[in-house]
């Protein structure tokens, strides 16, 4: 797998959320806690499969590999769609 669609991906989910958090009105910790564990629960599938392609170089097509990537990006555009809709609508406010 590129490193580069790797790295583009997890900048892409560190940014999405980030935006949420500025659409946030309210910022106590616990949404602040609430966010990272987000965040960290949309990047697991993605890191362990990253983690098992380097451990266990397979000969074929690694499809576990795939899918983590599609889950990825599939929660990465969604927080991100939410994000920007809250954000607008905040400001529209």
């Amino acid at each position: 797998m590129e490193t580069w669609v790797t790295i583009l991906t997890f900048v892409v989910l560190l940014l999405s959320f980030i935006v949420m958090y500025l659409s946030v009105k309210h910022k106590s910790k616990k949404n602040i806690l609430l966010l990272l564990i987000g965040m960290f629960v949309a990047a697991f599938p993605l890191a362990y499969a990253l983690y098992d392609d380097y451990k266990n170089e397979y000969i074929g097509a690694n499809i576990g590999l795939g899918l983590a990537f599609l889950l990825t990006w599939g929660i990465t555009g969604i927080i991100l769609l939410v994000a920007m809709i809250k954000l607008i609508r905040a400001r529209r406010s």
